[in-house]
């Protein structure tokens, strides 16, 4: 199990989306790893069409600061009803291009298994 950097859920399986983190920049110019939950995942390219602006300080995905920041509504599981809250999060246009190639392997990668 591992939990989503959005919302904190624990699923057994995550989306790896590659994110620019500027703290590790030097150590890992290509790029760092984050899970993302499916659902994180569509609410990230929800957002990207979307485009709302966002007051923050910096991306909650990679750590970014002084860049432009985009909304993204995701669901944080609690253990009552409604069993979840809306938490909005700050997403950079860096992330949203990590999330669209997320998503664009995945369609591929679905594809490829259906020839086989």
């Amino acid at each position: 199990m591992a939990d989503c950097e959005l919302c904190g859920a624990a699923r057994p399986t995550l989306c790896p989306v590659k994110v620019l983190d500027e703290r590790v920049i030097v150590a890992y110019p290509k790029g760092t790893w984050r899970g993302i939950n499916e659902e994180c995942l569509n609410r990230c390219h929800e957002g990207n069409i979307n485009r709302v602006p966002i007051k923050a300080k910096k991306c909650d995905l990679c750590g970014t600061t002084n860049v432009p920041l985009f909304l993204v509504t995701v669901q944080i599981p609690i253990f009552q009803e409604p069993y979840h809250r809306d938490s909005n999060k700050a997403i950079c246009e860096s992330c949203f291009e990590a999330c669209e190639d997320t998503i664009k392997r995945q369609v591929a990668e679905k594809e490829e298994s259906h020839h086989h």
